[in-house]
């Protein structure tokens, strides 16, 4: 098995592109590209579109595109939850709140997820500058801002959360046709207003907090011995 790794030059900080770039295992490839995590996303997302291409080599991706990652992530709300309930030995369940950081919003989605299974959690997607997740929970407001903009936490720098086409799955109560018609519309246009009443669904599941502080919209940070 080879492994590729893809990082976007000059969006992660000095300590993030070490780990990936100073990897020696001979099946590991890590590559330095132009652009954001949305746009390198691009071509990845059409290699696996290319159904034939993705079964002669045997394609799968380990982020959150990947199905089996956010069955792992659901086990992982399940397990906070035994941890944090005051009580097990109440009719119902207390309820828990779990606060995501969120980017690509797989955590998030798995946990909405946890939900539909019974667990009694409410949700809170964490953001930062790249708000799109919280525009839409607050606002119905899916659509794109000018640009990604560079903050400390730069694994939640994403203007284009995959995982967001799920969650509409879910609210939509599995309708596909419905779904597959609005992440349409988005994909030419780059915005959609949410319908008021799929606006309404999210309430009950989830709720969401944009974070701002001074720190962001900096580069990354000026390590020791950094130039």
């Amino acid at each position: 098995m080879d492994i590729f790794v893809v990082l976007p030059k000059g969006f992660c900080t000095e300590i993030q592109e070490l780990q990936m770039t100073t990897v020696i295992e001979d099946n590991v490839h890590v590559f330095a590209a132009h652009g954001n995590s949305d746009e390198i996303d691009e071509p990845i997302k059409e290699l696996f579109a290319d159904v034939d291409f993705a079964r002669k080599y045997n394609l799968m991706s380990l982020n959150s595109v990947n199905w089996s990652r956010i069955m792992v992530q659901i086990a992982h709300h399940f397990y906070a939850y035994f941890q944090c309930a005051p009580s097990l030995d109440t009719t119902p369940l207390p309820m828990v709140e779990i606060v995501v950081p969120t980017g690509g919003g797989g955590n998030i989605t798995a946990g909405c997820i946890a939900q539909k299974m019974g667990l009694p959690i409410q949700l809170v997607a964490v953001v930062n500058s790249n708000d799109i997740i919280h525009r839409t929970v607050q606002h119905g407001d899916f659509s794109l801002s000018e640009s990604v903009k560079s903050t400390l936490a730069s694994a939640m720098d994403i203007q284009e959360p995959y995982n967001m086409e799920r969650i509409l799955w879910l609210l939509l109560g599995s309708d596909s046709r419905l779904t597959k018609m609005l992440m349409e519309r988005f994909s030419v246009s780059k915005s959609l207003k949410l319908p008021e009443d799929l606006h309404r669904k999210h309430a009950p599941v989830l709720l969401s907090s944009s974070l701002r502080s001074q720190i962001s919209g900096c580069s990354a940070p000026s390590w020791p011995g950094s130039p």
